[in-house]
């Protein structure tokens, strides 16, 4: 079934990149492809394997809050595998590498997922604020755009059809209500032995995991570390448009905009963000910058095949890393220290 629904989201994504390609003159769009400077590319590509690297420092941080010390090596390894499985199944990844850090140093599993969960947050919050900072800058630009993409599409379908969409509304809220109150009886019934106490105790070390952002004795370097995470993104998305002539007149503050409005297409359930991605790259760039289609798809497909390229070119570096430092230490003779250790 999870394969079935992995192929269902990939076939959904690469529907809407036929849609957002189709009628284009792909002509122009190989032109621009070919004409690329991708030297632009390799700072654009160092600032995005950096992010990853201060991601896994500032989620050591987290972790280390906890009591359990761990290795930075460890923590990135961890973190650009997750990526990598994301790329394939998205969500996955998140607890694959919550796995590899269990699996190296014992820290139980609930507690390095609240740990995830509470960077997350964080993510979520930035990017709420991003989203929030790029309206209010620009808002009749922006409110226009949305507009255009969004709110009138969902007007028409409220006026075409209310009373579905609040019975539908009321429905999901009277839902989530009984399902709320289902769980929290069965939790307060639970006795030691049973299911739901075993649910309560892992969503107890869950929640341990969460606090870790307000137990962390690092909260400014936390915060400085997630301020250059977002502005090592922003350079990512931003260096690309140096890339092609017909963007590279764009401003930082559309590097902004693109960074907020990108991210949401990364937020899809679609492996990679395929489709999704593209889709909100180009209508950004085409709606609110007037790059016309051809660049802007241009731009949409060299951006995400370098984001894809950086995960899985730094994933297998590290993994052959890895691989011949554990054959070196493999090989290494056991040195008999039965007559004593007389180093020290």
């Amino acid at each position: 079934m999870t394969y079935a629904k992995q192929m269902i989201f990939l076939l959904i994504g690469l529907v809407i990149l036929w849609l957002v390609t189709r009628g284009q003159n792909l002509d122009q769009i190989w032109f621009y492809l070919k004409s690329a400077n991708f030297l632009w590319f390799i700072p654009a590509v160092a600032a995005g394997i950096l992010s990853h690297f201060i991601r896994a420092l500032r989620w050591k941080i987290l972790i280390t809050s906890l009591g359990s010390r761990v290795k930075t090596h460890d923590v990135f390894y961890a973190v650009m595998t997750g990526y990598s499985v994301n790329l394939a199944v998205p969500r996955l990844g998140e607890l694959t590498k919550c796995v590899a850090i269990t699996k190296y140093y014992g820290i139980p599993l609930n507690r390095v997922v609240g740990t995830m969960v509470a960077e997350r947050i964080v993510d979520v919050l930035t990017l709420i604020f991003l989203m929030v900072f790029t309206i209010a800058i620009q808002w009749h630009f922006v409110m226009g755009f949305l507009q255009e993409l969004f709110f009138n599409r969902i007007f028409a379908f409220v006026a075409e059809n209310p009373i579905v969409l609040l019975l539908l509304t009321l429905g999901l809220i009277l839902a989530a209500f009984l399902l709320l109150v289902y769980i929290k009886r069965k939790l307060s019934d639970s006795k030691p032995g049973s299911f739901t106490f075993g649910i309560k105790s892992q969503m107890n070390g869950f929640k341990e995991g969460i606090q870790s952002v307000f137990l962390m004795r690092e909260k400014i370097h936390f915060l400085i570390l997630s301020i250059t995470i977002w502005f090592l993104y922003f350079l990512t998305a931003y260096l690309g448009f140096m890339a092609i002539d017909a963007t590279r007149h764009l401003t930082p503050m559309a590097g902004i905009t693109l960074l907020a409005m990108g991210s949401l297409g990364i937020l899809a359930p679609v492996p990679a963000g395929i489709g999704t991605y593209h889709f909100i790259t180009i209508a950004t760039l085409t709606l609110l910058y007037g790059v016309n289609s051809e660049p802007a798809t241009s731009y949409a497909y060299l951006s995400h095949l370098m984001q894809v390229f950086l995960i899985l070119a730094t994933t297998g570096a590290i993994w052959v890393f890895r691989f011949i430092r554990t054959e070196r230490q493999l090989r290494q003779p056991v040195r008999d220290t039965s007559a004593g250790d007389f180093s020290g």
